[in-house]
């Protein structure tokens, strides 16, 4: 009697990736790719201004060179760089995702069309993958390099249109060794730009061994000793392919109108508010400043802490800093790129208001950044009980945690809806005696209603004040439509115009 052997789930999600074409995309989907693509490129312009992308181009070349694995590895560093790039449930999917498709477009003389399916193909497959591991220690950001090492697979194999057999080995190879950025290296050193493009380099590695004829396994993600089992304390394999085709992790994309982490994106809000109604802030009319914040930001904060050191601080590390974009704002109403330049990072004035900076965990911005899909409440809602088995759980309900997850509710049957939540109340105490608060459910550009109403604006802001053209814009926005000859000279605009 023989036996048929159920397919692994690599081979499920990999079978539909493959299959999928822009006829299977919703509108609303659509129109979130399209806004992924504008902001990435936006994040990527916005890096070769500072030094670190001077840097990246001089060791890997140009970002529109006609090598299609240099391109992309570079596009990703430029992408990735001072954290300005986009965040979807679950990870950072546009470094491998968006950037290997361009690439691909410009070398193998792909339309528009082909290049936003190969995007949209990736993302859902990485963000799948990033959030079956998601519940473990290796929830950190740009750092999960397993979400870069599938988007840059999917995507290349994507726009190649790569036989069936070539998708599960390249896989494989790629999860099979997932680099482990160390975070001393990412806060004091420019580590950050290279860990995203390092993995996207060895995916296409993967995929160029893959089609050589080398093997990967096809049960990397669910065997005992996978990639699932060693990186999560709660592994949840049924989110890999749960709601193929209906449950769009694309319509989960925030966009970043700052540079930085998202995490600290409701109290920039907060801030550029407070300069609004009360003009330039400096140190010497401010007692304090209390940022009340979720657990996420808390966490980061107390992370990063260590490695503030005034005018000498990384680059890396003051775009996990609090302090630093607060200060920014407060002092002069904006926080973007130019911020992160040696002359501003030097800027003592800056560094005095920062100090005052105070950040408090605060349990209901916590339950609200829990309620919401992103980053972790979908998770928590798939897991269940299993999630009572999560240290950080543990340690931040206590014995709440049990009634935290029972008040989630089910799994959302679609992203249609998906909201993230990463909130922040700002108490500024001016010297004088008087006081001011905002608060910010949800910053501009997070994943919610709004955004889905504005993000076609918020990343046309983006990209114009990054010195794009309006238009090479206007093509950005029907970039579907347009045939290959012009799609990549619209790239190329996009990132050197």
């Amino acid at each position: 009697m023989t036996t048929t052997q159920s397919p692994t789930r690599s081979q499920l999600l990999t079978a539909w990736a493959r299959e999928l074409t822009w006829a299977d995309v919703p509108e609303r989907t659509r129109a979130a790719a399209r806004s992924q693509v504008v902001s990435n490129l936006a994040a990527v312009r916005a890096s070769l201004r500072l030094p670190v992308g001077r840097a990246l181009v001089a060791a890997y070349g140009a970002p529109t060179q006609e090598d299609p694995t240099r391109a992309a590895q570079v596009l990703a560093a430029l992408a990735t760089a001072i954290d300005f790039d986009e965040v979807a449930y679950s990870g950072h999917i546009s470094a491998g995702a968006v950037n290997v498709a361009i690439a691909e477009a410009r070398h193998g003389g792909l339309d528009g069309e082909t290049l936003l399916t190969a995007a949209v193909a990736a993302n859902e497959c990485a963000a799948r993958i990033s959030a079956a591991t998601i519940l473990s220690p290796f929830f950190r950001g740009q750092t999960n390099t397993h979400t870069h090492l599938a988007s840059a697979v999917v995507a290349r194999l994507h726009a190649r249109r790569a036989p069936a057999e070539q998708w599960t080995s390249a896989l494989g190879l790629a999860l099979g060794i997932v680099p482990v950025p160390l975070h001393h290296g990412v806060v004091t050193s420019d580590l950050k730009a290279l860990s995203a493009s390092g993995p996207v380099r060895l995916a296409l590695d993967a995929c160029d061994a893959a089609a050589a004829g080398l093997t990967g396994s096809e049960s990397i993600i669910e065997a005992p000793e996978g990639l699932l089992a060693q990186l999560s304390v709660v592994p949840l394999p049924e989110a890999v392919t749960l709601g193929l085709g209906r449950r769009w992790h694309t319509d989960t994309l925030t966009y970043k109108r700052f540079p930085g982490s998202a995490y600290l994106h409701a109290a920039f809000d907060c801030a550029e508010r407070l300069h609004r109604t009360h003009g330039p802030l400096d140190a010497s009319r401010v007692q304090k400043i209390v940022v009340h914040a979720s657990l996420l930001t808390w966490q980061l904060e107390r992370k990063v802490a260590p490695f503030l050191a005034g005018p000498g601080t990384p680059a890396a590390a003051a775009t996990l800093s609090v302090g630093y974009g607060v200060a920014c704002l407060l002092l002069k109403g904006s926080f973007g790129p130019d911020d992160l330049a040696p002359a501003a990072l030097a800027d003592e004035a800056r560094w005095d208001l920062a100090a005052k900076v105070i950040v408090a965990h605060d349990w209901d911005v916590s339950v609200r950044m829990a309620q919401a899909t992103s980053p972790l409440g979908e998770a928590l809602r798939q897991a269940g009980d299993r999630a009572l088995k999560l240290p950080e759980l543990l340690a931040w309900a206590g014995d709440d945690a049990a009634a935290v997850l029972a008040a989630l509710g089910p799994p959302q049957e679609s992203f249609a809806e998906a909201t993230m939540a990463i909130g922040a109340r700002l108490e500024l105490e001016l010297a004088g005696g008087s006081a001011a608060t905002e608060s910010c459910a949800a910053p501009i550009g997070s994943a919610g209603p709004d955004t889905r109403r504005d993000h076609r604006a918020i990343v046309r802001a983006k990209f114009l004040a990054t010195g794009g053209s309006a238009g090479v814009l206007d093509d950005l926005e029907r970039l579907d439509r347009l045939d290959p000859d012009r799609t990549r000279r619209l790239i190329t605009a996009a990132v050197t115009g």
